[in-house]
Order: C-alpha cells, then sequence, then structure tokens
C-alpha cells in the first residue's frame, strides 16, 4: 500500500517503477514469461523489501505504538503512514528533485507501460493519477481518504477506515521510526538489487529448467 515508498526505490525508469508497483497484484513464481526481465526485477525488488519491512525492529516498534484491535491491520496502515512521513522528509531523502516533480515524471512513466501491466492493476494505477493519490499522502486528509479506499476493498478491512487517528495519536514516535527505518531501506534496495535478486533469477530459472526437463 506504500505506492510513494515502493516508487521512490525504484529505479528511475518506466519498467522498474511499474513493476515495483506490480509487487502488490502480482503472485506467483517470477521470471516467466509473463513479464520483461526489468518489470519482474521490480517486481521482485517489492517483495524483498516487503519482508525486509517486516522484520525491521523500526517497523515492529511502530506496529506496538497501534492499539492492541487494531495491530492485525499494521502491515497496511504503517505503510500508509509510513508515505505520509516520506512525503513530509522528501528533501531529506530525494534533494535532487521535488515530491511533485518526482510524481509528475512517476505519472508519465507510468502512463508509458501502462498496457504491460495486469488490467485490473492498470486500472487502480488509473484511478491512482487520476485522484491524486501520490500527492494526497502528504496530508492527514489523504491518508484517511486513502484508509477509506482500502477498507473498501474487502468486508475483513472494513474497520481500518478512521484508523488515521492512529496517526494523529501517536505521531512524534511514528515519525522517529520511520526516521529510523527509511535510511536502512535506502541501503537495502542496494543490496537487493545488486546481490539478491541475481542468485535468486539464477535459482528459480535453473530449479524451472529442472522441472521442465
Amino acid at each position: 500500500m506504500n505506492f510513494l515508498a515502493h516508487l521512490h526505490l525504484a529505479e528511475a525508469t518506466p519498467e522498474s517503477r511499474l513493476g515495483n508497483l506490480l509487487g502488490d497484484f502480482v503472485k506467483g513464481l517470477p521470471w516467466d514469461d509473463r513479464f520483461s526481465i526489468p518489470i519482474w526485477q521490480g517486481i521482485m525488488e517489492h517483495r524483498f523489501i516487503d519482508v525486509f519491512t517486516d522484520q525491521h525492529p523500526a517497523w515492529r516498534a511502530s506496529r506496538e505504538r497501534l492499539q492492541d484491535e487494531n495491530r492485525r491491520y499494521a502491515g497496511i496502515i504503517i505503510d500508509v503512514f509510513y508515505d505520509f512521513f516520506l512525503h513530509k522528509h522528501w528533501e531529506r531523502f530525494h534533494p535532487h528533485q521535488s515530491v511533485e516533480s518526482f510524481i509528475k515524471e512517476v505519472h508519465h512513466d507510468l502512463k508509458l507501460v501502462r498496457d504491460q501491466a495486469p488490467l485490473p492493476a492498470a486500472e487502480v494505477f488509473d484511478r491512482m493519477m487520476r485522484q491524486r493519490w501520490l500527492q494526497g499522502y502528504g496530508e492527514i486528509d489523504g491518508i484517511r481518504r486513502t484508509l477509506k479506499r482500502v477498507s473498501r476493498t474487502s468486508p475483513n478491512l472494513a474497520l481500518i477506515k478512521g484508523l488515521e487517528i492512529e496517526l494523529e495519536a501517536n505521531r512524534e514516535g511514528l515519525e522517529a521510526d520511520f526516521l529510523r527505518f527509511y535510511p536502512d531501506a535506502l541501503e537495502e534496495i542496494v543490496t537487493i538489487r545488486e546481490n539478491v535478486i541475481p542468485k535468486h533469477k539464477v535459482f528459480v530459472t535453473t530449479r524451472l529448467a529442472t522441472d521442465i526437463r
């Protein structure tokens, strides 16, 4: 759900940005012919970053700040809250380009490769751009709208609506957690891109070739 962070962690190419968004939409083994290699790499970056995030002490500290009954939704709401803080601290992590310019560039790139996304995902990205979701992450009201929108996707998520109160109640602590977490995420994506994914690709493609034989 943290679209802004995944886009920021992606490489500055249309395929990488699309792949890093598709991580929430694509299931199954990677490296098949559903997508090009650059898009698959983005998908795998998303998957590995999600694992890294869930294990990070700062993210776990954020989870503990939530009320007990809301912690089951932590994987969604903290991701959304962290996009709020990334928007707020944008110049610290991306000083050479404003967040407004970055979002405009991302929208342009996604339109170039829209036809390479599965239709349900492409329609979500269309709404994201049309309704200015990424811009909205910079405001509490935008976080409220995001959680309300997510709450409509499943009856199991209905109670997410209104949980922006957790951000307002725990803002100082959550912000400190984010500022501990995000520099580590920026370092981790380099490691994932340079070391983890190449080894993973070799392992999976070799296994697939063995299974075919």
